[in-house]
């Protein structure tokens, strides 16, 4: 669940206009996971969730940087899976 609070709350920043997407504050997160989702969220760059082992966060890496939702349904997790298609849904 430390997984989905993480990805909610840096797609509510990264909705808002006034949000900076400096990729150099990713260095500063301890978790090797975290820091290249950061990194691919903020660089807008889905290479950056390859370096990501925890395969249902990869999937969602790949998701919300592509606008994918096909790779949603990689997720193993069905609360995961299904926030990363409200996500990554075409609006």
């Amino acid at each position: 669940m430390k997984t989905a609070a993480l990805v909610i709350s840096l797609c509510l920043f990264g909705t808002q206009p006034a949000f900076a997407q400096d990729p150099s504050q990713c260095g500063f997160i301890q978790e090797s996971n975290y820091r290249s989702l950061c990194r691919a969220l903020a660089e807008k760059n889905s290479s950056q969730c390859g370096f990501i082992t925890e395969s249902d966060l990869r999937s969602m890496c790949r998701a919300m940087t592509n606008k994918d939702s096909s790779q949603c349904g990689f997720i193993n997790n069905s609360d995961q899976r299904s926030m990363c298609r409200a996500l990554t849904v075409s609006r």
